[in-house]
């Protein structure tokens, strides 16, 4: 998608790959998807994964969850997924459309982890991890290809949304690797201070952002993301303010009639307020629209 008013207030041609309108709703269906598949292939009794605290999924849908849930059904898997007693019931509902099995846990890492491995030995499923996953990294690299066939003449750079790293690397690495000349941008919350990470292997002191992109409210890279990003993205980090991501998803609402999430409008943020002057024709990738019915910018 485009928008000419959008053009004119940025001062580029900017480009919008639209992964919110997405199966599930994210660009999750790609790496979940994949996952399905090698888990089948691999003759695993079915995959399995969790939510995060509720503070970590507070306004979105549960994006994971539910891509791995409905890849699970589309390959003929099945699919549990680990859950806090907490968690908001349209979370959970969205799972169970897609036939996932829930199992509830306490809102800590302690029986989160507990559940999962309980899981791991008694079911000989495969764990789909949100970011730190092989399947899940290369299973979004379908965006690339995708990307350099639809608009890979005209764009310039691309802008990505960054939380625990796993489609931001992938991204980097196949662009790094295909077209070079194309510069990838990780736009981040100023808080994950990733520039820190990526430059001086300083680690983010808080496991958890405060920040309205609950999407990237992870604070930290998985361990198979970060050399990606730092070979790939080292100067190439911009820090976004809450304020701004406020604007840039108004913006997206108002103009372009897109009911994205925040974190999604984060991406945006970065060409909007801190695009390099030289970058002519960026393209924004949109990661995803879940984001409950009665949300609302303040």
């Amino acid at each position: 998608m485009t928008s000419e008013i959008i053009d004119k207030k940025v001062g580029a041609r900017v480009f919008f790959k639209c992964e919110h309108l997405q199966k599930t709703g994210s660009f999750k269906a790609r790496g979940a998807l994949n996952s399905a598949v090698l888990a089948k292939e691999n003759n695993a009794k079915g995959v399995y994964s969790t939510l995060y605290s509720l503070k970590q999924i507070a306004h979105s849908s549960g994006n994971h969850g539910q891509a791995l849930a409905w890849s699970a059904l589309k390959i003929g898997v099945p699919c549990t997924i680990v859950v806090p007693k907490n968690a908001p019931s349209a979370k959970i509902d969205g799972m169970r459309e897609y036939q996932a099995n829930i199992v509830f846990c306490e809102p800590t890492m302690e029986s989160r982890e507990s559940i999962c491995a309980e899981l791991a030995e008694k079911d000989d499923k495969l764990y789909v991890d949100p970011h730190n996953c092989v399947s899940m990294i290369n299973g979004h690299a379908s965006i690339v290809f995708e990307i350099l066939d639809q608009v890979g003449e005209h764009i310039d750079s691309i802008f990505i949304s960054v939380g625990g790293g796993g489609f931001a690397s992938s991204v980097a690495f196949l662009i790094g690797t295909l077209r070079p000349d194309i510069e990838v941008y990780l736009v981040a919350p100023e808080q994950k201070e990733l520039s820190n990470l990526l430059e001086n292997g300083v680690q983010c002191s808080v496991s958890t952002l405060n920040t309205m992109a609950d999407g990237v409210r992870v604070a930290h890279v998985g361990s198979l993301c970060e050399p990606i990003l730092r070979k790939f993205c080292k100067k190439r980090v911009l820090n976004v303010k809450e304020e701004e991501i406020k604007d840039a998803l108004k913006l997206i609402w108002t103009r372009m009639k897109q009911r994205v999430e925040p974190t999604a409008a984060l991406a945006f943020a970065g060409v909007l307020y801190h695009k390099p002057n030289h970058i002519k024709c960026p393209l924004v990738v949109l990661c995803g629209g879940n984001v409950d019915a009665d949300y609302i910018i303040n």
